[in-house]
């Protein structure tokens, strides 16, 4: 069985961060509301005629969370999100001082229904079926969420290059660990939809990029 799923993504509010749509059978969910979505959001759910159902997040930054509260709020839907980045969804708590004025931290709205994403365990999404890898480094409770054919790989694996592992919540040694555990786990075939920048495939980056080549466990 072929399953047809559209992907719609866009780059938005001060540091550019990738928001992405999941849609299958007009059932979607949002990736990463950062701040200055929620209006784009809304424009193509209506030019497209999808349902929004669920808010995923593939870490706490503000960057990727800024208006994930207008957004569950507007729909009353859940947002995911694993729960050892829980505390940065509460006006913008982990980020700097700098940072959390960029972005307007307090006035973030909260988030009623929170759920968690654990790793290896599939997380039932619009009538299908996702992969759950906890990935911490860049920060505690980054995840990549994997589909048949494509990963979101938030900021932990760039296009040429890898999340940041030197924030107060950073972990650069498990930044190395998670790399090489998506070394492992995803297939060449992937296209990678990440955090900041433009898309990529694991292929390429497992041949080509510098940070995954210096780990010495290329195949």
């Amino acid at each position: 069985m072929v399953v047809i799923m559209q992907i719609l993504g866009f780059g938005a509010g001060p540091y550019k961060t990738n928001t992405y749509i999941v849609e299958h059978n007009g059932r979607a969910f949002v990736v990463d509301p950062g701040m200055h979505t929620m209006g784009r959001i809304i424009e193509l759910s209506n030019e497209h005629g999808f349902a929004i159902e669920a808010i995923v997040l593939t870490h706490g930054h503000l960057d990727h969370t800024r208006e994930a509260g207008d957004l569950a709020k507007r729909f009353d839907i859940p947002a995911y999100i694993h729960p050892a980045d829980e505390f940065m969804l509460h006006t913008g708590e982990g980020g700097s001082p700098q940072s959390q004025l960029l972005f307007d931290a307090s006035s973030m709205l909260p988030i009623k229904d929170i759920r968690h994403l654990h790793d290896g365990r599939q997380l039932q999404l619009i009538g299908l079926e996702f992969d759950v890898y906890h990935c911490p480094g860049h920060s505690p409770g980054s995840t990549v969420i994997v589909a048949e054919d494509f990963a979101l790989t938030g900021d932990v694996l760039f296009k040429g290059s890898i999340g940041r592992s030197d924030f107060e919540n950073s972990d650069a040694q498990a930044m190395d660990d998670s790399l090489r555990k998506l070394l492992k786990v995803l297939d060449d075939k992937l296209t990678l939809l990440p955090g900041h920048g433009p898309t990529t495939t694991m292929r390429a980056e497992r041949k080509t990029n510098g940070f995954l080549l210096q780990l010495g466990e290329v195949i």
